[in-house]
Order: structure tokens, then sequence, then C-alpha cells
């Protein structure tokens, strides 16, 4: 499984390498080449959300962060809006826990991007902020389910 998605990701680093503003020495995307990743992006989201499952990260997150880190936070909120459509339409997650998890891993991408453009190419960061946000969207399931479970005992 871990393999699976490991191919994923590296062949879309490996796409992204074609367009030419994650080439260049640049720290901001041209229209252009926001418009390439964005659809890198997405369907990286689908293509994850198709042929990976049981993971330690939720490979949504992890597109999600990483669409913000090396796009830019417009990039990664789309992302983010179409990975959470996946997640509530297809898997049944509840709105909310993914819909926070996903915005934050967008806004926290997206502003290391425009802030700290070197910090946001490092893939550690993009580790620990796609651990954080998956810690983040566990803990906000775990206790919508305590909630849930405490209201029907009543």
């Amino acid at each position: 499984m871990i393999l699976n998605k490991t191919c994923v990701l590296v062949t879309s680093a490996f796409v992204l390498t074609l367009a030419p503003g994650f080439r260049s020495g640049r720290s901001r995307l041209s229209f252009r080449d926001r418009e390439a990743a964005l659809l890198v992006f997405l369907a990286l989201g689908l293509v994850e959300e198709l042929t990976v499952r049981q993971t330690v990260f939720d490979q949504r997150i992890v597109a999600v962060c990483a669409a913000g880190l090396l796009s830019g936070p417009a990039v990664g909120l789309v992302v983010a809006a179409f990975v959470t459509w996946l997640a509530v339409a297809y898997d049944g997650y509840p709105f909310p826990m993914v819909g926070i998890s996903t915005l934050a891993a967008a806004l926290v991408g997206g502003w290391l991007r425009v802030r700290r453009p070197g910090t946001a190419a490092n893939p550690l960061t993009g580790f620990c902020l796609a651990a954080v946000v998956t810690l983040l969207r566990d803990g906000l399931i775990y206790f919508w389910a305590w909630s849930l479970i405490r209201r029907q005992s009543r």
C-alpha cells in the first residue's frame, strides 16, 4: 500500500518538474504554471482516491499539502475543495472534520509557499505538515464520534 502511494507521489513530482515554473528558480508561478499545477494536483487527488487505500497518511491530505507548498494557497484551496468533496461524497467522511483539516493544509502550505519558499520546498516540511494535519483530522473525527456516542447514551 505504501509503495503504491510512493509511486503515485514520485510520478506526480516528476510530472511537476516538466512544468517550466517548477524548474526555474522563481519563487512565484505564472498564471499558466498555476493552471498546470492545479490540473496535476486535481488528477493526483482523483488517482489517489481511486487506487490508494488504508495508509498511514490520508492521501487527500498529502495532495493538498503538496499543492499548497508547491503552488501556493489558491491552488491548495481548489485542491482542498475537490478532495473534500471526494471524501464526503464517496467515502462518507463527515464534512466539517475533513473540510477543516484540508483547509488547514491548504492555508498553512500556501502561507509557507508565499512567506518562506525555501522552507516550503524542503521535503521534511511536507512530511511534517501532512503528519500534523492528519493528526488534526483524526482528532476531529475522534471527538465528533465521541460526541455522537455521548448523545446516544443519554
